[in-house]
């Protein structure tokens, strides 16, 4: 997923809280993937998924029609802000060794036909 901006979490707050209460924590969760896959196709394929857009966190919140609070001043809005604040922090408490790989294949990635050897993308 590319870096995220307020914008970014306003759209998956609004997403989140548009979706029934106890699927909440699982849209956050899906929105964060969705991101990541697209960054990862945008990388790859230097354009936009088709489907999840261009790796942002708001591209992936866009797809969901159902819209609800993102109000400071309900107990809802709150709550889905916390939902989706929780989400993106568990992702920044995966372990190091999942950023290192993203960034080594990220890198290698950028070098197209360069490296001939299947285990040097490793």
């Amino acid at each position: 997923m590319i870096p995220v901006i307020y914008n970014d979490v306003l759209a998956a707050v609004s997403a989140v809280s548009g979706a029934a209460p106890e699927c909440r924590d699982s849209v956050a969760v899906a929105l964060i993937r969705q991101a990541d896959v697209a960054e990862a196709y945008r990388r790859s394929h230097c354009a936009a998924h088709p489907v999840f857009g261009d790796g942002s966190l708001l591209a992936s919140s866009l797809r969901y029609g159902r819209r609800g609070d993102a109000s400071f001043q309900t107990g809802e809005g709150l709550s889905a802000w916390i939902c989706v604040l929780n989400a993106l922090k568990a992702q920044l408490d995966q372990p190091d060794a999942q950023l290192m790989q993203r960034r080594a294949v990220g890198s290698s990635s950028s070098r197209f036909g360069a490296i001939s050897s299947p285990q040097s993308s490793q």
